[in-house]
């Protein structure tokens, strides 16, 4: 980006609000840092009045049109920031474009995903070895520590979202609870058929 605006100029100021102390962001922080990588010293904003709340969904429609890549913790920490000052699921599904599930799937990161798997979100946002999908996925397993051995098989053997899907569908359908690894009395597993992902070769090199 720094070097398509170092060619054609910043074609599209970034906005920003006032405050008490001066003048706060609102959308355009790609543009802010490709400018101050240029060193940049002045550049056009539009300044405007928006409550917190609109600023946070403008920032966040911005990405999302852009296809820029969202911190999927700090997008559910807004959304629920949203709901708790009594916005509804479907209001800011439409805010934003979106499908209500979408903004369910992404609370349920917050609320049910193992937090180790949640800090790798955060600190991985450029190419993280699990994805949000992933992470979607992921959140619909009750059992805390076998989100972490499903999180570790997806970085070993690079599973798609489709192949996770597929195996906690059989995890959670055909599998006796915490029957996960040697450890349990049933290994080898005589619950899942030989399809795909053999499941018990997978799960007992996690455990």
């Amino acid at each position: 980006m720094a070097e398509s605006i170092k060619a054609n100029g910043l074609l599209q100021p970034i906005m920003v609000k006032t405050t008490g102390k001066g003048y706060e962001l609102v959308f355009g922080l790609h543009r802010l840092e490709a400018c101050r990588r240029l060193g940049w010293r002045k550049i056009p904003a539009l300044v405007t009045s928006i409550s917190d709340e609109d600023a946070f969904l403008a920032g966040l429609i911005e990405n999302l049109q852009r296809n820029i890549r969202v911190n999927p913790i700090a997008e559910a920490r807004g959304y629920k920031l949203l709901i708790e000052k009594g916005w509804t699921a479907h209001q800011i599904a439409r805010k934003i474009g979106k499908r209500d599930s979408y903004i369910y799937d992404r609370l349920r990161i917050l609320d049910r995903l193992h937090p180790t798997i949640q800090r790798q979100l955060i600190t991985h946002v450029c190419k993280p070895p699990i994805t949000p999908s992933h992470a979607e996925r992921l959140s619909l397993i009750q059992d805390r520590e076998l989100q972490l051995k499903l999180a570790e098989l997806v970085r070993e053997k690079h599973l798609s979202v489709r192949q996770l899907e597929r195996l906690t569908r059989r995890i959670q359908s055909q599998m006796p609870q915490g029957c996960i690894c040697k450890q349990c009395p049933n290994y080898p597993c005589k619950h899942v058929p030989e399809q795909d992902i053999p499941l018990d070769t997978l799960l007992k090199k996690s455990s």
